[in-house]
């Protein structure tokens, strides 16, 4: 995470998108809703879940309940968002890097890295892989996601940029595709690699009500997306 180039620590405000989150309505309050109930769905029942790249909080507070939860992020200001808003004696955050939680002999049982190795150059994507994997317990899951460059993210993008007060045209500087994706979690030593889509256009059917959203987003799911979803979602064991 420290190899980012752009200024996390001044570039997003801190609980900008747990605000966004938190208004409940909105296609952006979808993403990030339907994104972190597919990301859940996944783990199914860890004692020791540990978020990377954990932002404000939004994932651990909302969608780990009753889950010892741990949440890295490089921002002090984002940490200290989500300790305020979501801290507990079960749920934590921390500016610690996931390094020197291995030195210190911590293991979890899932890890999850969810829209962070966009941000990275591929030899540090690469390096963070590999560093969640030292972390994970013997037969533990890591859970990734990251935009799909194969789909209509490149559009998407471009509208964020242009609508949203923060731009991603400094942030996003490795843009992957499913062949990447895989080389990369090979690179840093993963084994049973599986590597979808996700989120289709479900979250943009927010403008018609939450009700219709939440349909074309089960109807999409069970269709896999088409192969064609915005993000890719990646399990892999260590």
């Amino acid at each position: 995470m420290e190899d980012a180039v752009y200024d996390y620590e001044k570039g997003i405000p801190a609980g900008f998108y747990d605000k966004v989150y938190r208004q409940k309505i909105g296609v952006r309050y979808c993403w990030h809703d339907f994104k972190f109930r597919t990301v859940a769905a996944l783990l199914g029942r860890p004692r020791r879940v540990l978020d990377i790249g954990c932002g404000p909080g939004t994932f651990i507070g909302n969608y780990l309940p009753g889950v010892e939860a741990l949440g890295l992020d490089i921002s002090a200001a984002q940490v200290d968002y989500a300790t305020r808003t979501y801290g507990s004696a079960t749920h934590r955050f921390s500016i610690r890097s996931p390094a020197s939680l291995s030195e210190s002999g911590e293991r979890f049982d899932a890890v999850t890295v969810i829209e962070l190795i966009e941000h990275l150059a591929p030899a540090a994507a690469i390096r963070l892989l590999s560093e969640a994997r030292a972390l994970l317990a013997p037969g533990g899951l890591l859970v990734v996601t990251t935009p799909n460059y194969r789909s209509l993210w490149p559009l998407i993008e471009l509208g964020v940029n242009a609508l949203s007060p923060v731009s991603y045209v400094e942030q996003h500087i490795n843009k992957y595709r499913r062949g990447l994706l895989a080389d990369h979690l090979s690179a840093a030593g993963y084994r049973d690699v599986s590597i979808r889509t996700a989120l289709g256009l479900a979250p943009f059917a927010a403008v018609f009500g939450l009700g219709t959203a939440n349909a074309l987003h089960a109807v999409e799911t069970n269709m896999y997306h088409f192969g064609a979803g915005n993000l890719l979602l990646a399990t892999a064991r260590p």
